[in-house]
């Protein structure tokens, strides 16, 4: 099996290619073209070539197509709990579980139906109420009018919804796109590109490039790309900034988190550690907005880690857990844990790699609890991006929030309590660009979706993902019959 780029309507070789493995077994996906620059600058050109006429098609025309991809997605789900040829590339080429599958391809059905349903209504000209005893005579609209070609650069782990909810947005805007994803995942990219083929989607608005970080490097130098939608790690994402800074080219970043989950004195403790079993360990921690440090309040602490502990104890490993994504992967979780350990911390589970011969192969990892972890560790700084979370106890909200708000990263955070307008004012306090009261990690397609400082900026779904994709044009229209303005010259 063979993945290809696709350029301009043709699905296109390369001489160089690389493998996608099945993070379950190690066994060979198959292999996938690797993109050079010649293929970054010929999807590019393919991508310019189509932008005329697309950003001439009316918002409801381009939403027609999305609808259709959306409807296409609908069918792929199929019924939950069931596989169907879409879960099950996304289980053979990401690891995920079944139910972590069926979530992905229901909910990019959803955000594509969303933008389909809400692009003509958002992105129509708005007429802007101007002061009439000011400005008796003037009538001003503002416009919503796409930025060109877009380079769409997205992660692993949620390979089917984060391309997505960018592509979703960008095209409804009436943009073209040069999709590169992660060379983890390059079947599940092809089969986002085969969604929109069958969907109608005309030549040349949405061409991939599969290839590595140099493929992706070259797609964010182009000149002829004029926005770059990333979603990855922080350090690649600063690097990406400093070169779309350089040349004036829009960019929309998001960077992972270190998402807090803060327990009250109040809460309901089955329903938070069930929470907290979810949020830390669905999809082997490899989400940006999983739970990475569980702050407990003192009154608590012992009965919540005690029914925590034998809850993260009874996960199954391949029945429960996924595996990680890679070798790679599974070893900067390991880096992580030995460096915390090393510097003092204590592990409560977990902490290595399962032992037997049933997990002699794949890159699986036991669900990780570690305590008296400080600043300076590595799983404390950066994204561990895996199984792995720390725990800190509270006396006060004050406290709490304080310790939620240390890290750089600011992308989304829980808070649980029976008391929801105490949660609410707590919510206010925390600098995450979402919050999440008595549940984690849902996302809706009507609520904006991003983060702050280390956690990147712009944001996605929602009506204001139809704006990162969009430039805003002020048209004034003077109505007046007069042949001179009162302010015009002469003075006197």
């Amino acid at each position: 099996m063979e993945a290809k780029h696709h350029i301009g309507g043709a699905w296109i070789s390369s001489d160089e290619t690389f493998p996608s493995v099945n993070p379950e077994d190690e066994s060979l996906v198959g292999n996938a073209a690797k993109g050079g620059r010649e293929h970054v600058s010929g999807a590019v050109e393919a991508a310019r070539a189509a932008f005329a006429s697309w950003s001439g098609v009316s918002v409801g025309e381009r939403a027609e197509f999305v609808k259709r991809a959306a409807d296409l997605l609908a069918l792929e789900y199929g019924d939950m709990g069931k596989p169907t040829k879409l879960k099950q590339l996304i289980k053979t080429e990401m690891g995920k579980r079944l139910p972590e599958a069926d979530i992905e391809v229901i909910e990019s059905s959803d955000m594509l139906r969303f933008f389909a349903d809400q692009g003509p209504h958002c992105l129509a000209d708005r007429p802007l109420a101007l002061d009439r005893e000011l400005w008796p005579s003037k009538r001003s609209t503002v416009a919503f009018e796409p930025l060109g070609v877009v380079g769409v650069i997205k992660p692993w782990n949620y390979p089917l919804e984060l391309p997505l909810w960018s592509i979703g947005a960008a095209i409804t805007a009436g943009n073209t796109v040069v999709f590169k994803p992660s060379e983890l995942t390059p079947f599940v990219a092809s089969y986002i590109v085969d969604v929109f083929q069958r969907a109608g989607l005309p030549v040349g608005v949405l061409n991939m490039v599969l290839g590595d970080g140099t493929t992706g490097a070259h797609l964010v130098e182009h000149p002829g790309v004029d926005m770059i939608s990333f979603t990855g790690s922080a350090p690649v994402g600063h690097e990406i900034a400093l070169k779309c800074v350089k040349r004036s080219c829009r960019i929309a970043l998001e960077l992972g988190g270190k998402d807090a989950m803060i327990v009250l004195p109040d809460a309901d403790l089955d329903l938070a550690v069930n929470g907290a079993l979810w949020g830390a360990f669905c999809n082997c921690g490899q989400v940006c907005v999983g739970v990475r440090r569980l702050l407990l309040a003192s009154e608590i602490k012992d009965v919540f880690l005690d029914r925590f502990m034998n809850g993260a104890k009874q996960l199954r490993l391949s029945e429960d857990i996924a595996p990680l994504a890679s070798e790679q992967q599974r070893e900067k979780v390991e880096i992580h844990v030995r460096n915390a350990i090393d510097h003092g911390a204590c592990v409560l589970c977990g902490g290595r790699r399962p032992a037997g011969d049933r997990f002699a192969r794949g890159y699986y990892y036991e669900p990780t609890i570690l305590i008296d972890t400080s600043p300076e560790m590595l799983v404390e700084k950066d994204d561990t991006f895996g199984p792995v979370v720390t725990v800190k106890t509270f006396s006060s909200d004050k406290e709490a929030v304080a310790i939620a708000n240390a890290p750089l990263y600011d992308l989304g955070a829980s808070i649980w309590t029976e008391d929801s307008r105490h949660g609410l004012e707590l919510a206010r306090q925390l600098r995450s660009g979402m919050v999440w009261l008595n549940d984690v990690n849902v996302a809706f397609p009507q609520a904006p979706w991003g983060g702050r400082r280390w956690s990147g900026h712009g944001l996605e779904l929602s009506e204001f993902a139809f704006y990162e994709y969009t430039s805003l044009k002020h048209v004034s229209c003077e109505t007046g019959k007069e042949k001179r303005r009162a302010w015009w010259f002469p003075y006197s």
